[in-house]
């Protein structure tokens, strides 16, 4: 199928020119791999990524800090208003009187709500609401006044009741998290002794989420991320409780203002008011730094703490554009040297003249140019592999990367050639060979460094979209090395298209040059 001396005389006459492309690339490639192990580029990425998830567990920790306040103060609250009820509104004498009568009221055959009519009928509103919310206790534990069993009843009514109130909006999980955390804060507050709700929440809420906080770990992009190993104990407590010291001020700020505005509302309307404001002061106070900026920079400032410059520079600017440039110059002097520069220089009447049969020539001339490809891109393979092994881990690439990203620049210089060759079959003339066949192929290359500018892989701070367009009118890109390096399967049916091109051009190119009339 093949002729040996004009194989051997092929290779003799491309031999220094393969050679030169050949150790250039491998040389080229070896440099990148290793000064890109060397020199750590990952480390700007890193630090951004460390400045976000930095900032991120800081708007959390500021969050929590301010909704388990807000949650405290009002729940605290509540705890002494009731506990005034129960134990302060009422004296020992009125007790004894509503107990007494409620007794008798349901001996007569009055039912539980016309008994409290009748102990509330005529009586001022904090009144009734004294008797009711003791008749509530009575029910539930008896006669003893103690402050343990007035602490503990209380205790029990406001967990359930803000354990049925979270349950409602953030499920079971986030509903007996509030219900613990709530009773234990309660139990804190009772023992403490203090006097001031406020001063205790802005005390508390830091010392707990301190230590909450300083054992939390997440899952951030496969990597167990621990709070730990960016906020210390003390550094958790500062900001907690310098979030919620703003967040009173803040409030406080909010409320003169509603006063100022609706100077006629009494204080439970200027609550209610200033209560539909709270969940917006905490989000706002609680902004990451992206969530600060404008859409466009987050976004921008995210590609880049997320880019991984390594296979940027390898996959994409290396196997596809600047790795690619030596064998194609490669591809284009060989394939017009192999058939028409011989034909133009008279050579190739010389080889036509012994037995050797046209299909035979192009047949050869063909394997010689493939298979030099062929070698060109193991000594490639084998200097990634090796390169690789030198740095190891410090750049995010692996072997099998590496195999298929030189495999798939093999298939699309096999494509390449392919047009080579066919431009070499069809004319007679080297000039218009290397016009059509070397043009078509350098366009290629030229549109791919362009349509480079807007793809996904550049950072969209400086991605030109319009610049996109330049990738449909190339070759190249069916050379999906995004892909490759993502780990999906999308590079495999566009690596199948070059292929074909490849084959149907070596076809062709074969089957023109043994029908046309050759000038000998």
């Amino acid at each position: 199928m093949i002729s040996k001396p004009l194989y051997k005389q092929s290779a003799k006459a491309n031999l220094g020119t393969w050679v030169f492309v050949t150790a250039i690339n491998c040389i080229m490639l070896a440099i990148i791999i290793i000064v890109l192990g060397r020199l750590s580029v990952s480390e700007i990425r890193d630090s951004m990524a460390d400045m976000f998830i930095r900032d991120a567990i800081e708007s959390n920790i500021e969050q929590k800090s301010m909704e388990y306040y807000n949650l405290t103060d009002k729940t605290l609250e509540n705890f002494n208003n009731l506990y005034d009820l129960l134990n302060v509104r009422l004296n020992t004498f009125q007790k004894n009187y509503i107990i007494n009568t409620y007794k008798n009221l349901l001996q007569q055959g009055y039912t539980d709500e016309e008994a409290r009519q009748v102990l509330t009928n005529n009586q001022p509103a904090e009144y009734q609401l004294a008797i009711n919310t003791f008749l509530n206790y009575y029910l539930v534990q008896g006669e003893d006044y103690s402050r343990e069993k007035v602490s503990e009843y209380i205790l029990n009514l406001i967990a359930e009741e803000l354990y049925k109130q979270v349950l409602e909006t953030d499920g079971e999980e986030a509903a007996q998290t509030a219900k613990v955390f709530i009773s234990v804060a309660i139990n804190a507050y009772v023992n403490s002794g203090s006097t001031n709700v406020t001063e205790f929440a802005t005390n508390y809420i830091p010392s707990v989420l301190q230590d909450v906080f300083h054992e939390q770990s997440f899952t951030n992009k496969n990597k167990t991320i621990n709070v730990s190993d960016y906020f210390t104990k003390a550094r958790i407590y500062e900001l907690s409780y310098s979030a919620i010291v703003s967040f009173r001020a803040e409030l406080e700020v909010k409320e003169n203002q509603l006063r100022e505005k609706y100077p006629d509302y009494t204080d439970e309307q200027i609550q209610s008011e200033l209560e539909k404001q709270v969940t917006s002061i905490i989000q706002e106070r609680s902004k990451t730094l992206l969530d600060s900026l404008p859409k466009k920079v987050s976004e921008a400032l995210t590609e880049l703490g997320d880019m991984e410059v390594s296979t940027l520079v390898i996959g994409t600017i290396f196997y596809r554009i600047s790795g690619l440039l030596l064998p194609i110059i490669f591809v284009i002097m060989t394939a017009n040297n192999l058939i028409a520069g011989q034909v133009d220089s008279g050579a190739m009447a010389f080889v036509l003249s012994t037995p050797t049969k046209r299909r035979k020539v192009t047949i050869t001339q063909m394997s010689y140019l493939i298979s030099a490809l062929l070698v060109m891109y193991i000594l490639m393979t084998l200097t990634s592999i090796i390169s690789l092994s030198i740095v190891k881990d410090a750049i995010k690439i692996t072997y099998m990367q590496l195999l298929k990203l030189n495999l798939s620049a093999f298939i699309t210089m096999l494509a390449i050639s392919g047009i080579c060759f066919l431009s070499s079959c069809w004319f007679n003339r080297s000039k218009y060979a290397m016009s059509i066949g070397g043009g078509l192929t350098m366009f290629f290359l030229v549109a791919t460094i362009l349509g480079l500018f807007g793809s996904p892989v550049i950072p969209s701070a400086i991605r030109i979209e319009a610049m996109r367009y330049f990738n449909y009118v190339s070759i190249i890109t069916l050379f999906d090395t995004n892909s490759i390096i993502e780990g999906t399967n999308n590079y495999l049916w566009k690596l199948l298209i070059l292929l074909f091109i490849g084959l149907i051009t070596y076809i062709i190119g074969i089957k023109r040059f043994n029908e046309k009339d050759l000038p000998l």
